[in-house]
């Protein structure tokens, strides 16, 4: 979930696996782009943009279950961040 969403410290896309992933598939999405001296990754696209999380978040803050069915996750999204 958090890959998906884009969070900032908990993605598990990060360089190291993208260099794993080019050795595996071959997949033009998810290759790094060598510029100068640095090295960036593209945003891959299973990653949402940022009115789809909003859609998502919005999701979760209305999901209601009956009592002691599952945790309260609504108390879990922070819409500000």
């Amino acid at each position: 979930m958090n890959t998906i969403m884009d969070v900032k410290g908990k993605t598990k896309d990060n360089i190291k696996a993208r260099l794993d992933e080019a050795l595996f598939y071959n997949c033009k999405n998810i290759e790094l782009v060598c510029e100068e001296s640095r090295v960036a990754k593209l945003r891959a696209s299973f990653v949402l943009q940022k009115n789809a999380q909003l859609l998502v978040y919005k999701w979760l803050k209305s999901l209601c279950f009956p009592d002691g069915r599952a945790s309260n996750i609504s108390k879990l999204v922070n819409m500000e961040e």
